[in-house]
């Protein structure tokens, strides 16, 4: 089996190479062509200009083909990037989806991570911002919103501890969406309302101390 390399085009301003090989066994002839980033062709060792095919090994054709599948992956992920935000898990989980390998996927969410295309704990505080002010959610619903988004749990830990949101406040405002303190003036509503509260993610000291504030809002 021989392997060639014989024709290497600059393509997209420079910032790609676009490489054709051709793989024959002496009896039939296998023409791939492919494109990876000007950075990864730079540690290749190919020349830009060919003027004859350049034989290669079978390991520095496989590192090629590679390469080829690694730039493709990470193009799909910026691309995916721009129709919304992703997660590390969610980005790679869709990039196997599109038919990526598990080491690609991931080798090319770790890229886009490093180059800042990803950027999960700036993503998780707005996430968690606007399930907080707009959804009127509590700490602990916004924890498993934010995990089944595919955030980390060190970035989750860190988005909720540091975050500013008075989660009283929030609760405040889920209950008036609920009808107000008057919920709690009746045994019956007020144990409907903690419970439904809770599966809002509010804990018990929250409850107290927005009913405390709605209370006092009365006299």
């Amino acid at each position: 089996m021989t392997i060639s390399v014989y024709r290497v085009t600059a393509v997209g301003n420079g910032e790609e190479a676009e490489i054709s090989m051709e793989i024959s066994n002496g009896k039939e002839v296998q023409q791939i062509k492919g494109t990876v980033s000007a950075a990864m062709f730079s540690e290749m060792g190919l020349p830009l200009n060919l003027r004859s095919p350049l034989l290669i090994e079978r390991d520095r054709c496989e590192e090629i083909l590679r390469c080829m599948k690694l730039h493709s992956a990470v193009k799909k992920g910026i691309s995916l990037l721009g129709y919304a935000r992703n997660t590390a898990r969610t980005l790679s989980h869709k990039l196997k989806m599109k038919g990526y390998s598990d080491e690609i996927a991931e080798e090319a969410v770790e890229y886009l991570k490093e180059k800042g295309y990803i950027r999960e704990r700036d993503d998780a505080f707005l996430f968690a911002e606007n399930l907080a002010r707009h959804k009127h959610y509590g700490k602990n619903r916004i924890r498993k919103e934010m995990f089944a988004k595919g955030f980390p749990e060190d970035v989750i830990r860190e988005a909720l501890e540091l975050t500013e949101i008075d989660f009283a406040e929030i609760c405040v405002a889920r209950i008036r969406s609920m009808g107000g303190i008057g919920i709690f003036h009746h045994t019956e509503e007020k144990n409907k309302a903690i419970p439904a509260l809770m599966r809002y993610g509010f804990s018990y000291q929250d409850i107290r101390e927005a009913t405390a504030i709605l209370r006092d809002e009365e006299e």
